[in-house]
């Protein structure tokens, strides 16, 4: 039962670390862009809905989050920042996306082979 506890535990913070990778490509991709207004608020917003459309992708479509994922990152910023090209939004948000589930599931599989 105890080991039960340890991972659940284990993936409630994976989860939440994918939320914070996304986070903060979301963050670095308005800095970049030159958009420091508020930074924190909107890209909190263009996280949310880049990790709510990679959950959902991936419960839908299997391997269709990443690509889901890059679509909302794209609405989403393109809501907050019309200035930018599209090109460099959908580059960022793919990158965004491929890196923070690359990095989470790099430590999922890394814990899993550490414990045999």
């Amino acid at each position: 039962m105890f080991y039960r506890v340890i991972v659940f535990a284990i993936g409630l913070s994976l989860v939440a670390l994918l939320f914070a990778l996304m986070w903060a490509g979301a963050a670095l991709f308005m800095r970049t862009m030159g958009d420091t207004e508020r930074l924190l608020d909107r890209s909190r917003i263009i996280a949310v809905w880049t990790f709510a459309g990679f959950g959902v992708g991936l419960l839908f479509f299997g391997f269709g989050g990443p690509i889901l994922g890059t679509y909302l990152f794209y609405r989403s910023a393109r809501g907050t920042m019309p200035q930018v090209a599209e090109a460099s939004i959908l580059l960022w948000g793919l990158a965004t996306v491929v890196l923070a589930s690359a990095l989470a599931g790099g430590i999922l599989f890394s814990l899993i082979l550490s414990m045999g």
